[in-house]
């Protein structure tokens, strides 16, 4: 899978797994607390979370999606159960109907060796740099993925190379 928000040459060695969460809650009219849901999220060198949270005034309710990220496993499970928790803790103190929705978009991957040496070969052969790294873009289905930068050569030569099948 290309990367163009990776550096040129960078093979990426571990994928971030992602899960989406997406929560309405919903309280009588006036009711409704003050303050964010979500507080504190973990944002560290193994997990990422990225969400918002939309106030509807008018409707007495506050919408919250975004997701988690995480390159191991057991992150990316403690960190949505964490998420889920504070959203449900959140809505039991203040009264409020709670709807949420939790999907798995990709797991945490580690490239195959054999992927990583065949393709670091192959580039450095045709004079490309090599580099190697995690990244934090998931590749759902995609055996090896790597950083294209701007570098329009890259792409040109794994779109024609054989036997690299390139996904976007």
């Amino acid at each position: 899978m290309l990367l163009p928000d990776e550096p040129a040459g960078k093979i990426i060695t571990l994928t971030a797994g992602v899960v989406e969460i997406r929560a309405s809650l919903h309280w009588r009219p006036g009711q409704e607390p003050r303050g964010q849901i979500l507080r504190s999220l973990p944002n560290n060198e193994s997990v990422r979370c990225s969400f918002l949270e939309a106030r509807d005034e008018d409707a007495s309710s506050i919408s919250v999606t975004g997701e988690v990220r995480a390159f191991a496993e057991v992150d990316l499970r403690r960190t949505v159960e964490l998420v889920l928790r504070a959203i449900s803790v959140a809505s039991t103190l203040s009264e409020a109907v709670l709807e949420v929705c939790a999907v798995r978009l990709a797991s945490p991957a580690v490239t195959s060796p054999v992927a990583l040496g065949t393709l670091a070969q192959d580039l450095h052969d045709a004079g490309f740099p090599v580099a190697f790294g995690r990244s934090w873009s998931a590749a759902p289905n995609a055996e090896i993925s790597i950083g294209t930068g701007a570098d329009t050569d890259l792409t040109e030569f794994l779109d024609g190379h054989f036997p690299w099948q390139v996904l976007v």
